[in-house]
C-alpha cells in the first residue's frame, strides 16, 4: 500500500487564482496595440518572462527589452500592474482550511516573476494558509525543473510519496512525479469541484456531515 498523503502542494494560477482583470485588453490600451500586433506582443513579453522566474532579474529588466525593442514609449513599471490583478477562489481556500484542520499540511508551488511574489505575499494572504510558500523567484528555479520539486519536498520536511501536486500544467505534472511526488492535472480554472475530485481519488475528500 502507498503511504498516506501528509501534505499537499497547490499550483497558483489556474487553480487557486485566475486574472481579475481584462489583463491582455489593457496591455492593448497602454501599448496602443491590437489584433495580431498585440498577439505577437504578449508572445514576445511571455518568451521574455520565462527565464526570469528563477528570480535572477527582476521582470521589468526584459519587459523593457520587448518595449524597447518595438519603439514603444510605455514605461516597464506601467505595465506591471496588469500582472497584479487576481481573484482568489475562496471556495478553494475553503478547502484548503478543511485540509488542515485534519492535519493536512498545504503549500503552494507556483511559477512568479519577483514582482508579482511580493504582491502575492503582500495582497493575498496566503502566508495564513500555505507553508511553505514555494516560489520559484524565491528559490532561484522553475517549473518544469525536476530541481523545484526535490527543493519544494525539502522544503516541506516529508517524503516525495506523501506530497500530493495539484497543478493545470501537465508538463509541470509529469517532473513532479518523476521524482516522487503524487501528482494530478487539474482543469485549468474549474474550481472547488475539480479539487474534491482529485483529493477524493487520495481519501481525502471532506467528510460527509453527520
Amino acid at each position: 500500500m502507498s503511504a498516506p498523503i501528509r501534505a499537499v502542494l497547490f499550483d497558483c494560477d489556474g487553480v487557486l487564482q485566475r486574472p481579475a482583470n481584462d489583463w491582455a485588453g489593457q496591455i492593448g490600451t497602454a501599448t496602443g496595440l491590437h489584433g495580431d500586433d498585440l498577439e505577437a506582443f504578449l508572445d514576445e513579453v511571455s518568451t521574455a518572462e520565462q527565464p526570469v522566474l528563477d528570480g535572477s532579474e527582476p521582470f521589468a529588466v526584459p519587459l523593457a527589452r520587448v518595449l524597447a525593442g518595438r519603439g514603444l514609449t510605455v514605461r516597464a513599471q506601467d505595465l506591471l500592474h496588469v500582472w497584479q490583478h487576481l481573484l482568489v477562489d475562496d471556495r478553494m481556500l475553503e478547502a484548503v482550511e478543511g485540509l488542515r484542520a485534519r492535519g493536512i499540511r498545504c503549500a503552494i508551488a507556483t511559477n512568479q516573476h519577483r514582482e508579482r511574489a511580493v504582491y502575492m505575499r503582500r495582497e493575498l494572504g496566503y502566508d495564513r494558509l500555505f507553508d511553505p510558500m514555494v516560489i520559484s523567484a524565491e528559490i532561484g528555479v522553475a517549473k518544469p525543473d525536476p530541481e523545484y520539486f526535490r527543493r519544494a519536498v525539502d522544503l516541506l520536511g516529508l517524503p516525495a510519496g506523501q506530497v500530493l501536486f495539484v497543478d493545470d500544467v501537465a508538463e509541470n505534472v509529469a517532473s513532479a512525479r518523476s521524482v516522487g511526488l503524487v501528482a494530478e492535472h487539474f482543469a485549468k480554472d474549474a474550481g472547488r469541484p475539480e479539487l474534491d475530485r482529485i483529493l477524493a481519488l487520495h481519501d481525502l475528500a471532506e467528510p460527509l456531515a453527520a
